[in-house]
């Protein structure tokens, strides 16, 4: 390995050890606004499909009605690769779930 990336990791390991409670802190909170915006965006759209009044409503509004299931769709992408990050900031701190048939073994 070049003596160029062995620094670059040294720097963020450096970073993460300092700095992973808040780092995970971080993600968490952003996994849970993500879902919670997901959810939101999506009954908005179910009930601007339900109802022409509101969809009309949605429509000549900023956010029109289909608007809100991309926006769902969005944020829903963004929970799932926070949630990603997040695991992989905990297996990084604590090693890989052991498999219980292979620690059984």
């Amino acid at each position: 390995m070049e003596s160029e990336d062995m620094a670059e990791l040294t720097r963020y390991h450096k970073v993460l050890t300092d700095h992973h409670s808040v780092i995970r802190t971080a993600l968490w909170g952003y996994v849970e606004r993500m879902e919670k915006a997901a959810k939101e965006a999506e009954d908005e759209y179910k009930a601007g499909q339900a109802d022409p009044e509101v969809k009309a409503r949605q429509d000549a509004s900023y956010m029109t009605n289909r608007g809100y299931k991309h926006a769902a769709a969005l944020f829903s992408d963004s929970a799932k690769s926070g949630r990603e990050a997040l695991e992989d900031l905990m297996n990084a701190e604590l090693g890989p779930e052991e498999d219980e048939d292979t620690e059984q073994g």
